[in-house]
């Protein structure tokens, strides 16, 4: 049996269409703005990264390490100690490692490169940092800390990237058109 459409079926389904159009533009503008959110994080990775090729950064890698043990709790000494001895004599290396990372975090984020692989390796790096070099945020002493680092917080902006990020404004969607596998490292 075939039913007839009547014109109340026509307005009733007309709102309808203009609510999904109207929901897919609020969508495509919050995938703009995460896009935006994903460059300006970029650019603050490029700060910090410019930081960490001046020579007093590489000049001063080791004490820097051994400066965030001062004051930690005992129970935590064994993990400065451990970070301590492999810094020491590879200074310039972890140096160079360190400033490479956020070189290619900050180069990744601006441009929206394997953007998968690369806030993998944003959570990771930020984890490491947050507990190596900035002594998981401590030593807490009441009255006098109120920062718990800025890594940590780094690494949840780049977990909510890995969450929600769907590739607006990113060199992945040129590349994922050419190679479709692509898209398992890209998102």
């Amino acid at each position: 049996m075939r039913q007839e459409h009547t014109a109340t079926d026509v307005a009733i389904a007309a709102p309808v269409s203009f609510v999904l159009r109207a929901n897919v533009a609020g969508a495509a503008r919050r995938m703009i703005a995460i896009a935006y959110l994903r460059i300006a994080f970029g650019v603050i990775w490029s700060v910090d990264a410019a930081l960490k090729w001046q020579p007093a950064f590489q000049a001063n890698f080791s004490q820097i390490v051994a400066g965030v043990a001062q004051g930690q709790p005992g129970f935590l000494s064994w993990w400065f100690a451990i970070w301590q001895v492999i810094v020491s004599g590879r200074a310039p290396i972890f140096a160079l490692l360190t400033a490479t990372t956020e070189t290619y975090l900050a180069f990744a984020l601006i441009a929206g490169f394997a953007r998968k692989f690369t806030y993998a390796i944003g959570i990771a790096y930020g984890l490491f940092v947050w507990s190596v070099a900035e002594g998981f945020g401590g030593p807490y002493m009441p009255g006098t800390t109120t920062d718990v680092g800025a890594a940590i917080i780094y690494s949840l902006v780049f977990w909510a990237l890995f969450l929600v990020d769907a590739g607006r404004m990113s060199v992945d969607r040129l590349i994922a058109a050419r190679v479709p596998a692509w898209r398992r490292i890209s998102g």
